[in-house]
C-alpha cells in the first residue's frame, strides 16, 4: 500500500467511516473534513502537488485549494477539528515511523539527559 492510500484509510479509522465515503461525492460535513485532512496530510506530509492530489480525487486543484485554505482556518477555530487532525498525524507518524528532524532531536536531547542522571546516579552510589 502507497502512503496516500495509507493517510486515506488512517484517515477513514479517526473519522469512522469507509474508503467509498471518502472517494464519494458526499457533502456530508463529517466527510469533507476528513476528505479535507487528507489533502493537508498529502500536501504537507507526503509533499504532493496540488493537481496530483485533484487527479487521485478527481476534483479540480481549485477545489483542494479552496480545502486547504479551510483546513487553515478550521486548525485554529474548530477545537474538534485540530483534535481529529492532530489524532490522524500521530496515527500516521506511528504506522510509518514518521519522525521530523526536530522531534528526533528532542527526543535524543532527552535520552542524553536521562542517560547522564542515571550516570550521575550510579556514580554516586559507588562513592557512598
Amino acid at each position: 500500500m502507497d502512503k496516500f492510500q495509507e493517510v486515506k484509510k488512517t484517515a477513514c479509522s479517526v473519522s469512522n467511516i469507509s474508503l467509498e465515503e471518502l472517494d464519494s461525492r458526499s457533502r456530508k460535513r463529517y466527510i469533507v473534513d476528513a476528505r479535507r485532512m487528507v489533502f493537508s496530510m498529502a500536501k504537507d506530509y507526503l509533499n504532493m502537488k496540488i493537481l496530483h492530489i485533484a487527479d487521485k480525487f478527481n476534483m479540480n486543484h481549485a477545489s483542494v485549494i479552496h480545502h486547504l485554505k479551510q483546513h487553515t482556518d478550521l486548525m485554529t477555530s474548530d477545537i474538534y477539528y485540530k483534535d481529529r487532525f492532530d489524532k490522524l498525524v500521530e496515527l500516521y507518524k506511528q504506522n510509518i515511523s514518521f519522525i521530523n528532524a526536530d522531534e528526533l532531536i528532542n527526543e535524543i536531547k532527552e535520552l542524553k539527559a536521562e542517560n547522564l542522571r542515571i550516570e550521575s546516579e550510579l556514580i554516586q552510589k559507588n562513592n557512598d
